[in-house]
């Protein structure tokens, strides 16, 4: 009896072993290799759609740069259907250029817009400014691969994704390759995906990270290594360009790159089994627009490789066509919370910024607002995150890396009708004196040398202070009539020259992304003066209408939801400011204390396609018994004066071209965008103001007025050209800015 049970046992070990070659051989296992290749790898999508079709289904995956990004989304069970619609919904741009909604920026850089066009990494060591590693960082990157490979973050060996994988990045300290198959799906992918000079490395780890394509762009060999018998091999490389063909920046990087991987192509073209190569011709690293063409070369070139295969049979399968069923969650909670990376910062600034805490609920939106705004401090090069499950408890990981660099310097220029052309030097500096300040000074060189000082200690969403110092002054003709009806002066036109330091402390409190409010005590010298000639001996003396001192207490709320500071197409604007002036100095022998009240407020929202409504109001009141020339409102203009809370833009009518007490100006502008950046404007604007020392005006003047403009944001700064006219008081006027305001 036991010699037949080891008989049967030996019989049966030779049939499974018999029956497991068989099977080997009925159905091999298939690697399927993606290149990188920038936009053109988006082809990879139409070879899976086919092969799906065809029904075949890869048993391994290995990818590099978009190979890999790719490939991750495939092996974490995304069908090639579904990854089209999520590659056509990604925001190309927003990625190359790590582009974030303006709500998310820092307070200081969003209050008066961007105003600088060329940045640089600063060596206060050294005085000298120095290139980056790279143009941008990957945040954003980094972000929506994340947010798509939500389901597979709690997975660490990528065998245990639905389909096993692999991806290559480059050590660019030693040049070596580093395989990734193992660690955060996310963080492996953009590793791989970080195009040279384009974006920073990402240090993981103790390793700066590149492009995979530098050393392998092409992973046939890790294919077999995991256990393929069959490899296809889509490549989306393309050839050494000629001369004629180096025309930009992608172009050189794509040569660069492509030197050594074409040196090895033949042997990994011979390990292949099934090699195609898709007709990207005329297509470059960056044409994602294309995604339409590319995709559809990528289906045509797997189809027409198939149908050369006879035994394709042997590459099928009855597996059904996997979909990922995946919903964001609602909210998330945590049992635990593990930042790593932190060196000047404590965590409680980060919990803080994120608004979240253990074992508190928090709305997924919450969650990744908070994380953009974490970034948007400018303190981190990356913040990454990742969600698992270990143990019945759920943890949440936060790494961050901390700028190398404290300090920039920054660049940039503006022209308008009150400063004309002025050129800006700034230097920033983080960390100063304590670890979460702000040191920026600007230097503005032109017809009038001004300056801006600002210090910022910023506490998160606890109280913060700040202190800011600034000179501004110009020179501008005005008509005497239209700015001091009431004087009668003997000359039609004259010079009139305004000059504004300002000293003011303050403490903010802020409340959300983009609501903060202001206390503080300003000191301001104000002089308005024009030049006048002696009858006698003909000389130029100034005369001054003021030139005085003021001490101010001061109170403000400022919300900004613009998703863009020049051209919105949505959100909301409220500046809603009260200052009260006790003291000053005795150029007035009569002086009595005065206030300010200010409300500017706006709200834009589109119409229809193309097409959105900018609706505003603005209002004023200077409430003294004694109004002087530098503390009432100024009107005219088409230009931000927001370093000025007297002077106000009002389109129709030229610069300082209208003077008064109290105002109220209600604005509706059509703004119709034709093309990408192109933006025509069509505005009304009505104007009702009084000049009296009286609380409520009891016959205030009235002016009607449109405007015709037209706008084009370029990249050295938005162009602005408006003409505007006051039919009932027969007067137009013309005017244009060039560059970033400040």
């Amino acid at each position: 009896m036991k010699k037949t049970f080891i008989f049967l046992a030996i019989l049966w070990s030779f049939v499974s072993m018999y029956a497991q070659h068989k099977d080997s051989l009925a159905h091999p296992k298939i690697g399927l290799v993606l290149s990188g290749g920038g936009a053109k790898g988006l082809a990879h999508i139409g070879v899976l759609k086919v092969l799906e079709k065809r029904h075949i289904h890869p048993d391994y995956i290995t990818g590099t740069s978009m190979g890999a990004i790719v490939g991750g989304f495939y092996a974490a069970g995304y069908s090639a259907s579904q990854i089209d619609s999520i590659f056509r919904k990604l925001p190309f741009d927003d990625i190359m250029y790590n582009r974030f909604a303006r709500k998310y920026k820092y307070f200081f850089n969003k209050e008066h817009g961007k105003k600088y066009i060329i940045s640089l990494p600063f060596s206060t060591h050294k005085m000298s400014a120095k290139l980056p590693r790279g143009l941008n960082d990957s945040q954003k990157f980094f972000m929506v691969l994340a947010e798509n490979l939500l389901p597979v973050s709690n997975v660490e060996d990528f065998n245990f994704l639905q389909t096993p994988f692999a991806c290559i990045a480059t050590d660019i300290v030693d040049g070596k390759q580093v395989l990734f198959n193992r660690g955060y799906l996310a963080e492996a992918i953009i590793s791989s995906a970080l195009l040279p000079s384009v974006y920073n490395p990402n240090e993981l780890h103790g390793i700066l990270l590149l492009d995979g394509g530098i050393v392998n762009n092409y992973p046939v060999k890790e294919a077999k290594d995991m256990g393929a018998d069959i490899v296809i091999g889509s490549d989306v490389q393309g050839s050494i360009l000629q001369k004629n063909q180096i025309n930009d920046l992608p172009a050189i990087m794509d040569q660069i790159v492509s030197f050594g991987m074409y040196k090895k192509m033949p042997l990994k073209k011979a390990m292949t089994d099934i090699y195609l190569h898709p007709n990207i011709k005329g297509i470059g690293i960056t044409d994602f627009e294309k995604i339409d063409t590319i995709i559809h070369r990528g289906e045509i070139a797997m189809e027409q490789r198939l149908k050369k295969i006879k035994n394709i049979k042997e590459l099928q399968s009855d597996k059904p066509i996997k979909k990922l069923h995946y919903q964001k969650p609602d909210s998330l909670s945590f049992d635990q919370i593990t930042i790593n990376g932190l060196n000047r910062f404590k965590r409680e600034y980060i919990l803080g910024k994120i608004d979240i805490k253990c074992n508190q609920k928090i709305s997924y939106k919450d969650f990744i607002d908070g994380i953009k705004n974490v970034y948007g401090t400018e303190n981190f090069e990356k913040v990454h995150y990742r969600f698992k499950n270990e143990n019945g408890k759920s943890t949440l990981f936060i790494y961050l890396k901390e700028r190398r660099n404290k300090a920039s310097m920054n660049l940039g220029f503006h022209y308008n009708d009150l400063y004309k052309i002025n050129v800006i030097g700034n230097l920033k500096n983080r960390h100063v004196l304590t670890n979460n300040d702000l040191l920026s000074v600007d230097f503005i060189g032109g017809n009038h040398f001004r300056y801006n000082f600002d210090y910022i200690i910023d506490n998160g969403f606890k109280l913060s202070m700040g202190f800011h110092s600034s000179l501004h002054q110009f020179s501008h003709q005005v008509f005497s009539d239209d700015i001091f009806p009431n004087e009668h002066y003997s000359i039609n036109k004259l010079d009139f020259n305004y000059l504004q330091l300002t000293n003011e402390f303050y403490f903010q409190g802020n409340l959300s992304h983009f609501l903060y409010i202001r206390i503080g005590t300003q000191q301001k010298f104000k002089r308005v003066y024009t030049y006048v000639f002696t009858s006698q001996e003909q000389e130029q003396n100034a005369y001054y209408f003021g030139n005085n001192h003021y001490f101010s207490g001061f109170a403000s709320i400022h919300l900004d939801s613009r998703n863009n500071f020049d051209f919105p197409t949505k959100g909301v604007y409220l500046k809603l400011k009260a200052i009260y002036t006790p003291f000053s100095s005795n150029f007035y022998q009569d002086f009595k204390p005065f206030s300010q009240y200010i409300l500017d407020l706006s709200y834009t929202q589109k119409l229809v396609s193309h097409t959105y409504l900018h609706s505003q109001v603005k209002t004023g009141l200077h409430n003294s018994k004694r109004h002087s020339a530098e503390n009432i409102f100024y009107f005219g203009g088409a230009d931000h004066y927001f370093n000025f809370d007297n002077i106000i833009d009002y389109k129709p009518a030229s610069a300082l071209s209208i003077s008064a007490t109290k105002y109220f100006l209600p604005e509706m502008i059509l703004d119709i965008e034709p093309f990408k950046n192109h933006h025509l404007f069509l505005g009304g604007h009505a104007l009702y103001y009084d000049s009296s020392d009286k609380l409520i005006a009891l016959q205030p003047k009235d002016i009607y007025g449109y405007s015709i403009g037209y706008g084009f944001n370029s990249f050295l700064g938005p162009f602005k050209f408006n003409f505007g006219d006051l039919p009932r008081l027969h007067k137009t006027t013309f005017s244009f800015t060039f560059g970033y305001d400040f």
